[in-house]
């Protein structure tokens, strides 16, 4: 492993680690880009670290539900995955609900 991987592991392992829990899964993907924004990384370290966090979240099915819309949301245009993902999560958790950290990345 080199030094830029132990490096990149750390900030990966630290970050899950002082993630706060949430109480649905859509909150929980918005914790895990706002932490992302904190971090310098190249735009493949970036979606590495977003697809691990959303893989360490655990198959409870709300969960699961939240990683399928995600993961669908790449064949579609990236400045529609924003959107879509709000939709998504205002429809299932029944409130108004927004990530600046993902609306920024989605830009």
């Amino acid at each position: 492993m080199t030094v830029k991987n132990f490096m990149l592991f750390m900030v990966i392992f630290l970050a899950s680690c002082s993630m706060k829990k949430t109480e649905n899964g859509f909150d929980t993907t918005c914790l895990i880009f706002e932490n992302a924004a904190t971090e310098s990384m190249s735009p493949e370290e970036l979606g590495n670290y977003i697809a691990g966090e959303l893989e360490g979240m655990g198959d409870q099915p709300a969960l699961k539900d939240v990683k399928e819309v995600y993961h669908a949301l790449f064949n579609v245009d990236p400045a529609e995955r924003y959107s879509l993902f709000k939709e998504s999560a205002e429809s299932t958790l029944k409130r108004n609900w927004n990530c600046e950290a993902m609306r920024k990345l989605y830009r």
